[in-house]
């Protein structure tokens, strides 16, 4: 009950002020969304598909499947529960029209905001934080990570990546609630907009685990014999090593305490591993991942994807990320670690040589920004996803020195979700970075004001920028009559 209670405090915020600045960012989305409206007047791109399916459903036909469309039918189902009402007031075609539905991503996106702000709260509450000082930054980076541009934007268009995006959070607000019923249910929810959110299913079933085996090593009979007192903190490294010594002391000594270890794991990670055996279930009988059309959507070993993500996260948290002391303790790290450098530095080669794919539209389709920074970066100077590789290097390197205060297991559990997320995916999509992106962010501590408003600036601006883009700067592709517009 208490559970309850404090979720609803955190997702109805009573303040004025918070209501005000929710009231604001609704009133700043429709006024943009009425201007995309306005020059948009019919279905663009993928929506093309989701309209006419959504369209389907709300009229009733709930057998009438869109074969272009690969994802399940979440989005549908839940805006015909979302419009239901309106359908009934106003009949299907008003309800249901281009403006009603891409509507229901706003509604998706004012829930992410309360969610975000929930989120932030839970991780970095302290009992030694201002509490006033602490809502401040929890309210302010809600408010800009619901602004995160990828997001933000699809926002106004009908994609799942804003129903998406809000249920995978809400199963992580869940989960850290210590709800793993709801949170399991969230998850569920969220593969039916996009099946390859099972990845962060699998990230909370982790994180449980990762909870559970940290508790055994704290409680463990040949830890609690050593004088903690005397001892310095262990690194990562020697955190892992201590794990896979007593598990393997266990094993050999007393396997009925290994047991006991699995069992706890079971039992905290058992509603996720239902949803993961639903999930097997549908694969099996789906003969695979996607519905509809697969030809372009065919699984690979596209390890560069790391590499993109990576430098994808330190571009636009440039401002906790490049920093000049960060720079040094790089340059530092590197001679002091030589064997590491040119063992990274070989691999990344190795992969960027062998594993670098090319989709098909990547190349072909103008109307995105990858296409552009593949074409005059890449594949203008080949040598210059080689020369990237150091810059690959620091990035990783500062995005594991931002999370210094996890403890190993949980960046090992996100780490190993990250590359089962982007790795498998042929096509540079800047979208398949979106809650990878927002789930590390969330786990990034405050610094000080400065950083927050630079965050803030560059997120503004790269706003403006693709939202001007896509409406005020059209083209056309030859002979063909309808207006291409930019977009992520």
């Amino acid at each position: 009950m208490t559970f309850y209670i404090s979720t609803v405090k955190e997702l109805t915020m009573g303040h004025a002020a918070e209501i005000s600045v929710f009231v604001s960012i609704l009133i700043v989305n429709l006024i943009v969304m009425y201007c995309i409206n306005q020059v948009q007047q019919s279905p663009y791109m993928d929506e093309i598909f989701h309209i006419r399916q959504a369209k389907h459903y709300c009229h009733g036909n709930f057998t009438v499947w869109d074969p272009m469309i690969t994802t399940l039918p979440g989005l549908y189902l839940i805006t015909v529960g979302i419009l239901k009402p309106f359908i009934l007031l106003l009949g299907v075609d008003t309800a249901c029209s281009l403006a009603g539905l891409r509507l229901v991503n706003i509604l998706f996106q004012a829930g992410t905001f309360y969610v975000l702000r929930a989120i932030y709260k839970t991780i970095h509450s302290t009992p030694q934080a201002n509490n006033k000082e602490a809502d401040k930054v929890a309210l302010v980076t809600a408010i800009t990570l619901t602004f995160f541009p990828l997001l933000h934007f699809f926002t106004f268009l009908y994609y799942t990546d804003p129903g998406s995006t809000f249920f995978v959070l809400l199963m992580y607000l869940f989960h850290l609630h210590g709800n793993k019923t709801l949170a399991a249910f969230m998850g569920g929810m969220s593969i039916l907009f996009r099946q390859t959110n099972i990845v962060w299913v699998i990230f909370m079933a982790g994180l449980s685990a990762a909870d559970v085996i940290q508790d055994w090593m704290n409680n463990h009979a040949h830890v609690k014999k050593k004088d903690k007192t005397q001892q310095a903190p262990l690194t990562d490294g020697q955190t892992f090593q201590s794990f896979l010594k007593l598990l393997f002391g266990d094993f050999k000594h007393a396997p009925q305490k290994l047991l006991g270890l699995i069992g706890c794991v079971i039992v905290q990670c058992l509603y996720y591993i239902i949803i993961m055996v639903l999930f097997g279930l549908f694969v099996h009988l789906n003969k695979g991942i996607v519905v509809g059309d697969r030809s372009q959507h065919e699984a690979c070993l596209n390890f560069p994807q790391i590499f993109y993500f990576v430098s994808f996260t330190v571009l636009f948290l440039g401002p906790y990320m490049i920093r000049p002391s960060r720079i040094i303790n790089f340059i530092l790290f590197s001679v002091n670690h030589l064997t590491l450098t040119v063992g990274f530095l070989a691999i990344s080669y190795a992969l960027v040589n062998k594993y670098t794919y090319v989709h098909l539209y990547l190349i072909s389709d103008n109307r995105h920004y990858t296409f552009y920074v593949w074409s005059k970066i890449y594949e203008r100077l080949p040598q210059i996803r080689y020369a990237l590789i150091p810059t690959y290097y620091y990035g990783i390197f500062s995005l594991l020195q931002t999370m210094k205060y996890k403890n190993v297991f949980w960046k090992l559990v996100f780490i190993i979700c990250l590359c089962a997320s982007t790795i498998p995916q042929k096509l540079l999509e800047f979208r398949y970075f979106i809650l990878p992106y927002l789930l590390y962010r969330l786990n990034v501590r405050f610094m000080s004001w400065k950083e927050l408003a630079l965050e803030v600036l560059i997120y503004f601006t790269v706003n403006v920028f693709t939202i001007y883009m896509f409406i005020a700067k059209p083209f056309k592709w030859g002979d063909n009559v309808d207006l291409q517009r930019f977009m992520w």
